[in-house]
């Protein structure tokens, strides 16, 4: 297995017990499969015979499985798989909420009928499976809960995709209900455009909607087109690490780079993960002149620039994770910033007097914006391939980064010749 090449130590969930629905083929099977590989009792919970399937494959590698028939539309069936589960083991640790099916075409011709199912087996049926296994979570004071994600405002699919919103922000709130103290993670995952069975027959219906042929539509995609074994993997790497992301919306990299592992599924060198600047590093003296708040804010200027030019250039599937990721990491979208910093250079040059709360709360937004950045150096160790890219790739975001860190010092050096103390309407979020 893939997560076998990991170079960090992985933990044993033996006496652990995780419940998978959607678990008879694609992410979901690949995903049981690992977590029973790691020592969990994992439970299949399907509404298909091809749990059995899984059931009978884990069994053979080894692990522990048990496939429950579970339609999680339907409350009474999902009551069951928790009377089951926990009269039988007595605890639940892991919920991956992963059941998912789809309809394809235009608005107007889907049938009323197709768009309830979708919401009921999508939407509906993670929101059943929390309430059935959060409050053993909460009780054990411990638990992991994961929403699964994707694209969003893509035309022909929007059924799909309108849960894959409210799968989003179904696990925001579920975060912060249960807050960081309750021993419970809650987060979202995107697991990039997959090589599954359910993509296969999306694409028969969806690529010639948009006037492609199917090996057209995947050339479109094909730089971010991952295995079910990767993106599981990512997945599960998650989980292990799931209070550092508590709350949060993530991509599959970013499970893989806490493993050390590759977007391709190769091992990462240990010293090819390290950061090459601590996060906590900064200049000793701001850049030199009085202008320097200036010249590197309007640096700033352009590193946002880049960055919305870079998202524009991404593809449709990956354009609107990108770009919440970066709403969410910084608490601004890239347009907000660039117009944050554009008041603000302007503020500069015009030798305005500066609020001094509104400088404190850009800085405090910079300081941010740079962990963001840290956070971006440990995501593409686990998404470009090719070390060449990767190098790039690095250098470019320590840069970004120190810049940023500049710009901070910058600011606060010169503080007491741009601000001024009394309150006014400055700077706004």
């Amino acid at each position: 297995m893939i997560i076998n090449r990991s170079t960090s130590t992985l933990p044993d969930l033996h006496h652990k017990v995780a419940i998978v629905t959607g678990a008879g083929r694609g992410i979901g099977r690949e995903t049981a499969r690992i977590l029973a590989h790691l020592g969990a009792t994992t439970i299949i919970a399907e509404v298909s015979q091809t749990g059995l399937e899984t059931e009978a494959q884990i069994r053979h590698d080894g692990g522990t499985a048990h496939f429950i028939p579970t339609d999680v539309a339907d409350e009474a069936s999902v009551n069951h798989l928790r009377d089951q589960v926990l009269g039988t083991w007595g605890r639940a640790d892991i919920l991956i909420n992963n059941a998912t099916i789809f309809t394809v075409g235009p608005l107007l011709h889907i049938k009323t009928a197709d768009w309830d199912r979708v919401m009921a087996v999508n939407l509906r049926g993670a929101f059943l499976c929390i309430k059935a296994f959060l409050p053993a979570m909460l009780e054990q004071k411990s638990g992991v809960v994961v929403t699964m994600e994707s694209a969003d405002g893509m035309p022909y699919i929007a059924p799909y995709l309108a849960t894959k919103v409210g799968l989003r922000s179904l696990a925001q709130s579920l975060a912060q209900e249960v807050g960081d103290q309750s021993g419970v993670s809650v987060f979202c995952y995107g697991p990039g455009l997959v090589e599954t069975p359910g993509l296969s027959e999306a694409l028969e219906r969806l690529a010639p909607l948009y006037g492609l042929t199917r090996q057209e539509f995947i050339g479109q995609m094909e730089a971010q087109l991952v295995t079910t074994e990767v993106t599981a993997t990512g997945l599960v790497g998650a989980v292990l690490h799931a209070p550092e992301f508590h709350g949060q919306e993530i991509g599959f990299a970013m499970g893989l780079a806490k493993l050390g592992i590759s977007a391709s599924g190769e091992p990462l060198a240990t010293a090819a993960r390290q950061p090459a600047v601590s996060p906590a590093s900064r200049p000793e003296q701001p850049a030199p002149g009085a202008n320097a708040p200036l010249v590197l804010n309007r640096q700033l200027e352009s590193i946002l620039r880049d960055n919305i030019r870079e998202y524009d250039e991404l593809n449709l599937f990956q354009r609107p994770i990108v770009k919440r990721m970066f709403q969410s990491g910084t608490g601004l979208k890239v347009e907000d910033w660039l117009a944050s910093a554009q008041h603000m250079s302007r503020q500069l040059e015009q030798g305005a007097r500066i609020p001094h709360e509104d400088l404190v709360r850009y800085t405090a937004q910079l300081n941010r914006l740079a962990q963001f950045i840290l956070k971006q150096e440990s995501d593409a160790r686990g998404f470009f391939k090719n070390p060449d890219t990767l190098n790039r790739a690095l250098q470019a975001l320590r840069q970004r980064r120190q810049a940023v860190l500049d710009l901070v010092v910058a600011l606060e050096s010169a503080s007491a010749r741009i601000c001024m103390l009394a309150p006014s309407e400055g700077l706004r979020d």
